[in-house]
């Protein structure tokens, strides 16, 4: 008798989530852009670098043939005689070209070191406005975990695809959530955005750990993530709170409704 395969238990660690080769970013396994530096990927891989291997391949096995043929050339060519009286001048360069290296070198000034409209750091004014761009983000992947819930076919492998993409973006919002510790304006909303991801972090895992088989699980685990990212709303106010109180002016990003 043929006896049924095992279950395929999804992991979080290690077999969810790779690293952007570009800029680090934790990015979810299948996605072929990167949404901090936009970078396209292939298998992982930067598409430019895999377009360089494809052309250094190309061009190794041009070379190795045209090679050959060059150094036996060289090696049967005669050596010309050396040219008499040809002697490199030490006369002083002058004229034009002299005048405007000399006035390139002397105007050149180090770039000042930009000074923040506000008192904000300009690392705290990065990681607020990054804060707004996660959560539009986990706001968008909450509504397609809702309509995934509600279909008339339930998949439960497309709620596990959803799930690996809001474990992603919750770590990337941890590191940044640590950011806005540093400075005392921030600091109360950035632990509070750290408690946040790390239960929609701990939320994914926890949902991940099911086979794809396991429909009810994928099913509880979607459910409590919907819930759980409906809260977005309230956060975005405090964030948005810290910024105007600041004199900062955050960018206002669309995102879908994830009320349960």
């Amino acid at each position: 008798m043929i006896t049924a395969p095992a279950s395929i238990a999804i992991g979080e660690i290690d077999q969810t989530i790779f690293e952007c080769p570009s800029c680090s970013r934790p990015l979810a396994l299948g996605a072929r852009r990167c949404p901090g530096c936009g970078a396209r990927l292939v298998g992982g891989v930067t598409l430019g670098k895999a377009s360089g291997f494809v052309a250094v391949g190309l061009a190794v096995g041009l070379l190795s043939g045209f090679g050959g043929a060059v150094v036996l050339g060289l090696s049967h060519a005669p050596v010309a005689p050396a040219a008499v009286g040809a002697h490199p001048s030490t006369a002083p360069v002058t004229g034009a070209n002299a005048g405007n290296g000399a006035g390139a070198a002397a105007t050149a000034t180090p770039a000042p070191t930009p000074t923040p409209r506000t008192g904000v750091p300009p690392v705290t004014e990065s990681a607020l406005t990054q804060v707004i761009g996660t959560n539009a983000r986990l706001a968008a992947d909450g509504a397609a975990l809702k309509a995934a819930l509600d279909a008339s076919s339930f998949d439960p492998s497309e709620v596990a695809q959803i799930l690996r993409t809001i474990s992603a973006e919750s770590i990337f919002g941890q590191q940044v959530a640590g950011r806005l510790s540093g400075w005392s304006g921030s600091s109360a909303v950035g632990v509070e955005l750290t408690s946040f991801y790390g239960s929609v972090h701990g939320g994914a895992a926890d949902g991940l750990v099911a086979s794809v088989r396991n429909a009810g699980a994928y099913r509880s685990a979607g459910t409590a993530m919907v819930r759980l990212l409906a809260d977005l709303p309230r956060i975005d106010a405090e964030v948005y709170a810290v910024a105007a109180s600041a004199g900062l002016e955050l960018p206002v990003a669309s995102r879908a409704s994830t009320a349960p």
